[in-house]
């Protein structure tokens, strides 16, 4: 079973070891290993908001990190940063399960309205997969990166 397990001072080191494939690396981060800058920026509140840095686990193994950024203060949102599947989990599907278990987390996150993201536009594989779980392209930002959201409805309204 997948999860989001967030990073600990016990778990941290299991982040590491996921790796980019060849020539992907600069789709997610400008440095590796991809968990390093997601810890750094949760340790200096880039944008002034909280970071929460999570390993993507499957039963025990680590197949992936991610960043979400706590922006609903000022923008009813949570937005991911630096999504990377392992190279060698990569086409299994561990892409598409982060994505809902980040939209349930934004579910259950009191005054989320939307989940946000920037991927490269020459990222033809990752704007697909965000497509495809209904994000919407909103713009590009000051990089040149296209701004994708999707709005979320908060769990309560849910019909279980």
């Amino acid at each position: 079973m997948v999860r989001l397990e967030p990073v600990t001072s016990t778990n941290w080191r299991e982040g590491l070891a996921v790796r980019a494939r060849e020539g992907q690396a600069w789709f997610v981060a400008a440095y590796e290993p991809v968990l390093l800058v997601i810890l750094a920026k949760t340790a200096v509140r880039v944008g002034g908001v909280d970071w929460w840095p999570f390993l993507l686990k499957d039963q025990t193994r680590t197949v992936g990190v991610v960043g979400v950024a706590d922006h609903r203060e000022r923008h009813q949102a949570l937005t991911i940063f630096h999504l990377l599947i392992d190279e060698h989990q990569q086409r299994r599907g561990y892409g598409r399960a982060a994505l809902q278990l980040l939209l349930q987390l934004s579910r259950r996150s009191e005054g989320c309205e939307s989940l946000r993201l920037t991927v490269n536009p020459e990222n033809v594989g990752a704007i697909t997969l965000y497509e495809s779980a209904g994000f919407e392209v909103t713009g590009t930002d000051a990089d040149g990166e296209l701004q994708m959201a999707k709005a979320v409805e908060p769990a309560s309204s849910e019909i279980a």
